[in-house]
């Protein structure tokens, strides 16, 4: 019994034993294909840097290269390339005006929808029908459409805007479109129109702002904007001598007072702060640039910002 029992403990110390000794192969064992994959792992690591390195230098290399090559383009070059680029553009765009009618159509409608919106509220104000709206619509599309087939007319000729058998044909043209309003809204209402034509280039701005005011949560109203632009066009010298709205000759600091009696606190605010990227060239900021500008060019005492005197 006692035998028995003493091979029982030597039988279960051998077991003991020889599954520790497993146990210490396996964690070697463990231990090397771990280290293995740490120095693969390591390697990569190296490689990649080396590459990232080699990409580095190559980085560097193409923008000197990009650097020499753009050193070596001039102004010429550059205005040359543009003026080649626009003039290949007007060419096809002048080849389709002249023999593609389906392009000739589409282009005709779309001046007739990019003029409905700066227009609308002249037309809310004259109180047209559908059908005098229509015919008015149709006169100023016309009239895009006549300056564009002159341009054409011209560049083939060779001839600029300013030469007095060009002269001729605009104030033609003009006449033209004059009576086709006129026919439409009277002497009167062509009177108006001409005065709301002269004042598009400051609605168009004060139109962005108005866009812009609602990310504000204050959007300005239509009538907000047109008491900004008939304050703005009755204090411009250009404007009341017949001409359209100089952007150039705004007093900035009387609208803003004035603009303070019109619009909410937040639209003043924001009104004073921001300048909208507007296409017709208005903006208080672009002014200042300009005559900033002037000054330098010109040796003008100007002060920057400051309208020219009325």
């Amino acid at each position: 019994m006692i035998f028995n029992k003493r091979t029982g403990i030597i039988f279960l110390a051998c077991a003991v034993i020889i599954a520790g000794a497993i146990f210490a192969w396996l964690s070697r064992k463990r231990l090397q294909i771990i280290e293995k994959e740490h120095a693969n792992l390591a390697a990569q690591i190296t490689t990649l840097k080396t590459r990232l390195q080699n990409a580095g230098q190559e980085l560097e290399q193409a923008k000197a290269d990009l650097n020499d090559e753009t050193s070596a383009i001039t102004s010429e070059d550059i205005t040359a390339l543009t003026a080649a680029m626009m003039s290949r553009s007007n060419a096809n765009f002048q080849e389709r005006m002249k023999n593609d009618p389906r392009f000739q159509e589409n282009y005709y409608k779309k001046i007739q929808w990019i003029l409905k919106k700066p227009y609308s509220v002249f037309l809310a104000r004259e109180h047209l029908t559908p059908g005098q709206t229509d015919k008015f619509i149709k006169a100023l599309t016309q009239r895009e459409m006549d300056k564009g087939d002159l341009q054409m007319a011209l560049q083939e000729q060779g001839l600029s805007i300013n030469d007095p058998g060009s002269l001729v044909i605009i104030q033609q043209l003009q006449a033209a479109f004059q009576q086709s309003i006129e026919n439409i809204l009277g002497s009167d209402g062509y009177a108006r129109f001409e005065t709301y034509d002269r004042q598009s280039s400051i609605r168009q701005m004060m139109g962005e702002y108005a866009a812009q005011s609602d990310l504000i949560g204050s959007p300005m109203t239509s009538d907000q904007v047109e008491q900004m632009v008939d304050y703005i066009s009755q204090n411009n010298s250009d404007f009341q001598n017949g001409k359209d709205v100089n952007p150039n000759q705004i007093d900035w600091p009387a609208v803003d007072e004035q603009a303070r009696k019109i619009m909410t606190p937040e639209q003043y605010d924001f009104f004073t702060r921001a300048d909208v990227m507007s296409g017709s060239g208005a903006s208080r900021w672009r002014q200042k640039l300009n005559l900033a500008i002037d000054a330098i060019t010109t040796g003008g005492n100007q002060t920057p910002g400051a309208a020219p005197a009325q």
